[in-house]
């Protein structure tokens, strides 16, 4: 009998497409100390004192050493002014959760915004136009 299945377990492909475990849990530990940093702390900037911000989504490298953040203001306005502005008070947001996180090195922070929710609407749209 031929075995037609062709995986690997336990195996990371080149471009690392599946993320660890240990991963996984840096990234969503990151994702919830980062919002509630947003959230309790003063950063003396009014772009993200004045807009609600969701951090959607953290992805850690595998060597945990850089980490892309994934924002949205809520409702999508000002998103160029509160990435820039997020981007400028990265070392006090870095500052703010390296007390409350268990490891060597705190990550570097590169914040992005996040386009999955315009895909999404987009794929709606499409959805939309093929029902009529």
């Amino acid at each position: 009998m031929v075995n037609n299945f062709d995986y690997k377990i336990n195996s990371k492909s080149k471009n690392n497409s599946t993320k660890s475990q240990r991963q996984l849990r840096v990234g969503e530990e990151l994702r919830h100390l980062i919002s509630n940093a947003l959230l309790r702390e003063s950063f003396y900037d009014q772009t993200i004192e004045n807009n609600t911000i969701t951090i959607t989504e953290v992805n850690v490298s595998p060597d945990l050493k850089n980490a892309k953040v994934y924002v949205m203001p809520l409702g999508g306005e000002n998103k160029l002014e509160v990435l820039d502005s997020l981007n400028k008070s990265n070392g006090r947001i870095k500052k703010l959760i390296s007390s409350n996180i268990n490891l060597r090195q705190i990550p570097k922070l590169q914040f992005k915004i996040d386009e999955t929710f315009e895909y999404a609407k987009n794929i709606e749209n499409i959805l939309q136009k093929i029902k009529k």
